[in-house]
């Protein structure tokens, strides 16, 4: 593992809480039904995709937990960058890509249209990787 199952849940929780805000923020700008619709529908095409994926390397990821190896690369301050907009290995996304993506969708077609996409984008990796991080926790404590 290239982190810590509590560090993925600690960037979930903090994934999961800018998901929330932006869809709030887009819930104010827009029409509740239309960015509900558009919310639901993006998060479900994210969600299957990234749930679909995760769900492959289960096997090799409880395999790792138990094993209670993880890659330590670099100082704190190095591995605190990339856990906010590196690579993320547990869910196979582009941290900085997700950032990215949001900030254009929501300046091209505005909150009430960009928002629940880039809400979704959020909100999809958080539950994914979080149920990974749960998934590598009780592994390791069904190990013990």
């Amino acid at each position: 593992m290239t982190r810590s199952p509590w560090a993925v849940l600690a960037l979930a929780l903090l994934d999961g809480a800018i998901g929330a805000a932006l869809l709030a923020e887009a819930l104010a700008h827009g029409e509740r039904r239309d960015v509900l619709v558009h919310f639901f529908v993006y998060f479900g095409i994210v969600f299957v995709f990234k749930a679909r994926d995760a769900a492959r390397r289960i096997p090799a990821l409880v395999r790792q937990a138990r094993a209670s190896t993880e890659l330590l690369l670099g100082p704190w301050w190095l591995q605190t960058g990339r856990l906010l907009v590196g690579y993320d290995s547990w869910s196979r996304t582009e941290r900085l890509g997700i950032i990215v993506v949001s900030v254009i969708v929501t300046t091209l077609f505005g909150w009430a249209k960009g928002g629940p996409f880039a809400a979704a984008l959020f909100l999809a990796v958080a539950i994914v990787n979080a149920s990974l991080a749960l998934v590598a926790l009780g592994a390791r404590l069904w190990a013990r």
